[in-house]
């Protein structure tokens, strides 16, 4: 291979590399915040476009080992493609793909967006947010359910093996033993359920809500071919991490989540049961505190906390999803 397929873009080099694609930028790059699995730069086309260009890394910027294949990105093209065939104002509009180099190139979301984690860790739970997402991945989980999908959706869980399942589950497994053989049950009946295309990243990290009211959603990397259950337990952890975190603000966080699965249910039509989603949920929480990416606002009192709710719930208690979001509730 030759050796500048392989080279990262930087502020630097992203002009020459827009303008070999048929994109000649205006301005110099201003790199943004990537998270851990991506470089990210926001560049002007001479158009006038405002872009994002996307370059997946091999190696993740945490401090446990942590690999990924980098053709996650390809991935990511296809699940924005799909959602914005069903609808358009639902994510960013894919400018390029360069399979060579593992690069995306997106619309940018206008000035005054902001991501949805945000507002929440500022205590502001707005229901009709969270009612909007609930639509997108009704509609999403619906409309993809039993009908082809791009290749690297269908055939393709790697990436969705290396970034989710393993250090999720996998990694709860190995440090928690007397939970070991439930959680890897519960991760294999992901691993077997294939159904509709499921994001499998649906942090409100990755929710933006735009100026206008719309909301996209983005960073589609470990999508894939999936169970749906996977979306809403997801979704679901991290407003109960938030509820815990700012327990005055609780109840906001519990209107957010019944505002979502309300207009969830409405769009798709039906909710996963409580026997599925639980387990899920507990997997989940346990993961954001003993797993490869814990979150980093709880403190070690809300961390226990959050680990006997994640081990309760794999024993059956709260015995549902109503009885956990009142327990919440009640924490304001």
């Amino acid at each position: 291979m030759d050796a500048s397929l392989s080279e990262l873009l930087t502020g630097e080099t992203v002009g020459g590399y827009l303008a070999a694609r048929g994109i000649p930028a205006r301005d110099a790059a201003e790199p943004l915040a990537g998270g851990v699995s991506n470089v990210v730069l926001a560049v002007r086309a001479q158009d006038g476009r405002e872009l994002v260009v996307k370059q997946s890394l091999e190696r993740l910027r945490v401090a446990a080992e942590w690999h990924a294949p980098k053709r996650r990105i390809l991935s990511e093209a296809a699940g924005l493609a799909t959602l914005r065939s069903l609808d358009a104002d639902a994510a960013p509009a894919v400018v390029d793909v360069d399979p060579e180099r593992m690069v995306l190139v997106l619309e940018r979301a206008p000035e005054g967006a902001e991501d949805w984690k945000a507002a929440l860790l500022r205590g502001e739970a707005d229901p009709v947010v969270a009612a909007r997402l609930g639509r997108i991945v009704g509609l999403m989980h619906r409309e993809t359910a039993g009908r082809p999908l791009p290749a690297l959706l269908e055939d393709d869980p790697e990436a969705f093996e290396a970034l989710r399942l393993d250090p999720y589950h996998g990694e709860v497994a190995r440090r928690l033993p007397g939970l070991a053989a439930r959680v890897r049950e519960v991760a294999d009946g992901i691993r077997a359920t294939r159904v509709c295309l499921v994001h499998g990243d649906l942090s409100p990290k990755n929710v933006l809500v735009l100026p206008d009211g719309r909301v996209w959603l983005i960073d589609f990397e470990v999508a894939h071919r999936g169970d749906p259950v996977f979306d809403l337990a997801f979704l679901l952890s991290h407003l109960v991490l938030k509820a815990m975190r700012r327990p005055e603000a609780a109840e906001r966080y519990v209107d957010a989540a019944d505002a979502f699965l309300a207009a969830y249910r409405e769009s798709r039509g039906a909710i996963p049961p409580d026997a599925e989603l639980l387990p899920q949920l507990a997997c989940l929480l346990l993961a954001r505190v003993v797993g490869k990416s814990p979150v980093d606002y709880l403190d070690s009192a809300q961390r226990d906390a959050v680990l006997a709710i994640g081990t309760r719930l794999l024993g059956g208690a709260p015995p549902s999803l109503a009885a956990l979001l009142d327990q919440l509730r009640r924490l304001s």
